[in-house]
């Protein structure tokens, strides 16, 4: 059976709540139902898009990922602003992250594992973020205020294999496996 999947970072509840309550005030003035709105349970930090694959190779990727990362501990990345997102040509509105050390290592680190594992995957440019929004057409901007300064951090506690389900009203995301950092073994969920 063939899955769509990512690899990612979950967002703790309260954390998710904080840009939660950015997203709605966005929401609030978009008069022109310019962005599709992410709900908060589905933010996330996509550090490898691996699109569609099988549940044995997820399964092995699961083991390989245990195999490197080990040692990780839990740390926390700081959000230093609300952006459209990409600068050049805009698709989302995003809260964009700190490129931590610790960050960029976990994420070479996935990519190690997916090597391994000899898994085809989406070889972008990692910039860190969370999706708010998509805009919804590109001929509708949001014109209303993005708040500069979120004031949020985040806590990075697990690495977690998503599968993504499309639905009419947009994706919905289901960890299928958890990879917390402080007892690092693998939690099939």
């Amino acid at each position: 059976m063939s899955i769509r999947s990512f690899i990612a970072i979950p967002i703790v509840k309260e954390q998710a709540n904080a840009l939660g309550d950015c997203s709605a005030k966005m929401a609030y003035q978009d008069k022109s139902n310019a962005v599709r709105w992410v709900d908060q349970s589905n933010y996330h930090i996509t550090l490898a898009f691996l699109g569609d694959q099988q549940e044995s190779d997820l399964e092995e990727l699961a083991e390989q990922l245990d195999e490197q990362l080990p040692d990780v501990g839990s740390f926390q990345v700081p959000v230093t602003h609300l952006s459209p997102f990409p600068e050049s040509r805009p698709k989302l509105i995003a809260a964009m992250l700190k490129k931590s050390q610790e960050l960029i290592a976990i994420q070479q680190q996935v990519v190690s594992a997916i090597h391994a594992s000899s898994i085809n995957f989406d070889k972008r440019k990692f910039m860190p973020h969370i999706t708010l929004g998509r805009y919804r057409h590109s001929k509708n901007n949001f014109v209303g205020a993005i708040p500069t300064n979120p004031d949020v951090t985040l806590d990075v506690t697990e690495v977690s294999i998503y599968e993504s389900i499309l639905t009419p009203s947009g994706a919905e995301y289901e960890a299928i496996f958890r990879l917390p950092f402080d007892e690092f073994e693998f939690h099939e969920v």
